[in-house]
């Protein structure tokens, strides 16, 4: 018999990673971070590549001793020494090897032949020619020399090298460039004259051309060319897509390096079906305390436009534009701050997002927020104020109520055998009644509430393998709340009571005051396993929570942040049935939990499993709306979480919600993830049942289908430098596909091509019938030219409707 044993808690670690898509405007979101120039130097590719070397000391180098080594030495009259076979000269980290050479001890001068080699730690320089230099100005001139930078794939060869400004300068006639490794140069540039400064950012060629292989594909009269990880202005590389809605699309982006703290990013976008498009991108950090983003974009007139276009039928012609500021600044080391985050597109412009994509601005179910926030923070007790404020992306969506604004209050102290807490809250909340859409045929009520909660919270029992924590809480909150009487049907219909047909929402000050009573407990059992070589650790988590709250009759007050929460295993164990302050439910609830997990010999978890459900003593009857039917439910969805690392290749997760008196699924979602090398594939499902109309699109009745989703994603290696990539979504209940992307992608050392093929549904706000998009992608990339193509996603397990993610949430996984 196994024997269990009383052991320590373990915290459940709740991760979740999210895999976001880059675009080229993201690449230039982060302040003041370049786009990558030259590729990275990885010992794969670039191993021969010798690393930067600089004095031992910071003595100047030229003051170094100069020792010289050869077979033979002749001293000639006039100061003139000649050094034959094996040369060698020596002066600090500069190194210089020739068969001949020959030095002229009062000028410095050297002149070499033949098996010339030169390395001064910054450029390394080999010819079967001559070499003419000064070991004082260390200037020099080479015939046929090749060259290769220290620190960069940079190399070539140049009929004519000058090394000028200790080295610094480089300049090559009849010069050929590349960053391709020795015997892989598939691209070559090649000029009539190359400058390299190495303190600066790009390289310059004149008169150019682009070969690939032994073929001419490009000719520049004048092109720069990167040679470092930094900034400079200049045109950056464009972008190309085909799309069905867009057309062919083309961007072409000119950084504008204003200053260390300001840079500017502006960019033409050309789509045949619609137009050109303008984007600026401003970019300041003046201190690193304030920092900040300024975006706009711009296109005059949408060829798509038209007053027949229901997609486009709220505008009255085609001019359309986006604006978004993101600002943050830190005061008093950090004490008092303040941050702006808004963003906003032509009034009734509803499918802007969806025809153009833009990767700036925060929404919400169609709603783009305008947020503007401070605080000022201190190590017990915090001052926070935020006005956010919606502009709404669907003429059907009911007007959400705006914070205008919101205060808050909230203090903490932890004293030896209690801890106590004091939440505060006050709000204005409004509406912008000159943003009504179609539907909303008169006025919302609004209200400024007070909430007040003071908490207590004492540990009854707290020791190792169990505890035992009491909370106290009392919630008082005031409404002071304005009901026009052309109220918007909607509301009206929501707040009219199902049995006696009247409007329940109440004018004036209204007032509500209700304790809460919390008794949350558990134990934690363990015992050795032989798996793991016999290192392995089980615990079995048992825990109960006791949670009792009054009822009070709500329905007088508005609904002006709250909504439903959706049930699992950790909202069972919440205090709360609704998020937001407007509804507060009663309970007279016990919720059990049981959670097992086994670690391994390192201390890993392996396996987590977690099932829970409450026990309602007492039905809650506070509604979310007074049209809702009371729950009879005794008791709550059994929940049940699931995760799994079964193999270091193999992850298995699995959540699911059932209701147990009608003896049917409401929700579940599961995935198996098998990884390796770079090999990544997951099958994954999720269904929700649903039944009730969405909220955002009350004449959709599409929209009350069970949600039944299915996906595939993959990632794999088909050849050394060949990898495949792609996804697949589809709706099976609604027998419909939601997404589907195949991409491949070649990968050497030098250059890459990357080729995406996607189907998907795009969105409309408007008509709400998504119509089938297809992309097609194309980037080819010259690794230390840059990328022509596509500025858009790379290798990536996101489709352009739902991102990959990893849900597997167990303590130590990698």
């Amino acid at each position: 018999m196994t024997k269990w044993t009383l052991g320590y808690r373990y915290p459940i670690a709740l991760t979740i990673s999210l895999a976001p898509a880059l675009t080229p405007m993201m690449v230039q979101a982060a302040p003041f971070e370049a786009p990558p120039a030259t590729g990275i130097l990885d010992s794969l590719c670039y191993d021969y590549v010798p690393k930067i070397e600089k004095p031992a000391s910071a003595q100047d180098a030229n003051a170094q001793p100069v020792e010289v080594d050869a077979d033979r030495l002749e001293a000639k009259q006039g100061g003139t020494a000649v050094y034959e076979g094996d040369v060698k000269v020596r002066q600090g980290v500069r190194k210089f090897d020739s068969d001949y050479a020959q030095l002229d001890q009062k000028s410095r001068d050297v002149i070499a032949i033949g098996n010339i080699y030169y390395n001064d730690g910054q450029v390394t320089v080999t010819s079967d020619k001559t070499l003419k230099s000064n070991l004082d100005t260390k200037n020099s001139e080479l015939e046929e020399g090749k060259y290769q930078v220290h620190g960069s794939p940079v190399r070539g060869f140049a009929k004519r090298v000058v090394m000028t400004n200790n080295n610094q300068n480089i300049t090559m006639e009849g010069a050929q460039y590349t960053t391709c490794p020795p015997g892989q140069e598939v691209w070559t540039l090649k000029a009539g004259s190359i400058d390299i400064d190495q303190k600066e950012v790009f390289g310059e060629a004149w008169n150019a051309s682009l070969w690939l292989y032994d073929y001419p594909v490009f000719y520049f009269p004048y092109i720069n060319f990167p040679i470092k990880d930094e900034r400079k202005t200049g045109l950056l590389y464009p972008g190309y897509k085909q799309s069905s809605s867009n057309g062919m699309d083309i961007t072409q982006p000119f950084y504008w390096n204003i200053a260390p703290n300001y840079d500017a990013t502006i960019t033409s976008r050309f789509m045949d079906k619609r137009g050109l498009m303008e984007q600026v991108e401003f970019r300041y950090m003046p201190d690193p305390a304030h920092t900040g983003t300024l975006y706009f974009e711009n296109l005059a007139d949408d060829k798509q436009y038209s007053p027949s276009n229901p997609s486009l039928a709220g505008l009255s012609d085609g001019h359309r534009y986006l604006m978004n500021i993101r600002h943050g600044s830190a005061l008093m080391d950090g004490s008092l701050r303040f941050g702006i985050d808004y963003t906003q597109v032509r009034d009734k412009d509803y499918n802007y997002f969806n025809d153009f994509s833009p990767q700036v601005g925060t929404q919400v179910d169609s709603q783009l927020q305008q947020s503007f926030t401070a605080g000022y923070y201190q190590p017990n007790w915090n001052l926070t104020s935020e006005v956010r404020r919606y502009q709404i992306l669907s003429p059907y969506a009911l007007l959400p109520h705006e914070m205008l604004p919101r205060i808050d209050y909230n203090y903490y102290q932890q004293g030896k055998w209690f801890d106590l807490a004091w939440n505060s809250e006050l709000t204005k909340f409004g509406y912008d009644s000159g943003s009504a859409a179609t539907l909303q045929a008169g006025e919302r009520y609004t209200a400024t509430r007070l909430h007040l909660a003071p908490t207590l919270t004492v540990p009854l029992v707290d020791a190792p393998g169990y505890y035992l924590t009491s909370q106290y809480k009392l919630m008082f909150t005031s409404y002071n709340q304005e009901v026009p009487d052309n109220l918007v049907n909607q509301d009206r219909s929501r707040f009219t009571d199902a049995d006696s047909k009247q409007l329940t929402l109440k004018e004036g000050a209204i007032t509500r005051t209700l304790p809460s009573f919390r008794l949350k407990g558990g134990v934690n059992f363990d015992r050795p396993l032989d798996w793991y070589d016999g290192k392995g650790t089980q615990t079995l988590e048992p825990e109960f929570q006791y949670l009792y709250i009054p009822y009070k009759n709500q329905d007088e007050i508005g609904i002006y942040d709250s909504t439903t929460t959706r049930q699992d295993y950790y909202s069972l164990f919440s205090d709360r049935r609704f998020a937001g302050l407007d509804r507060i439910s009663d309970a007279n609830r016990v919720t059990v939990g049981l959670t097992s997990r086994v670690y391994d010999n390192v201390g890993d978890e392996r396996l987590r499993l977690a099932v829970a459900q409450a026990f309602e003593m007492t039905p809650p009857k506070v509604r979310l709306y007074p049209s809702n039917p009371e729950s009879t439910n005794a008791r709550s969805l059994l929940s049940f979480e699931g995760d799994a690392r079964i193999t270091d290749e193999w992850f298995a997760h699995a959540g699911t919600q059932y209701d147990t008196s009608e003896g049917e699924f409401t929700a579940g979602n599961g995935a198996v993830e098998y990884r390796t090398g770079k090999l990544t594939t997951q099958v994954n499902y999720r269904y929700i049942k649903d039944g009730n109309l969405d909220y955002r699109y009350p004449t959709n009745t599409a929209l009350a289908e069970d949600l039944s989703q299915a996906g595939l994603v993959m990632m794999a290696p088909i050849a050394d430098q060949w990898q495949m990539y792609g996804g697949y979504y589809r709706d099976i209940k609604q027998d419909v596909n939601i997404d589907r992307k195949i991409g491949v992608k070649y990968d050497s050392c030098c250059w890459s091509i990357n080729m995406s093929l996607e189907w998907h549904n795009q969105p409309d706000n408007v008509t709400l019938k998504p119509t089938s998009e297809k992309v097609i992608g194309l980037q080819f990339e010259m690794k230390g030219l840059g990328s022509v193509g596509t500025g858009g996603r790379s290798v990536t397990l996101d489709t352009e409707l739902l991102p990959y993610v990893r849900p597997f949430n167990l303590k130590g996984q990698q």
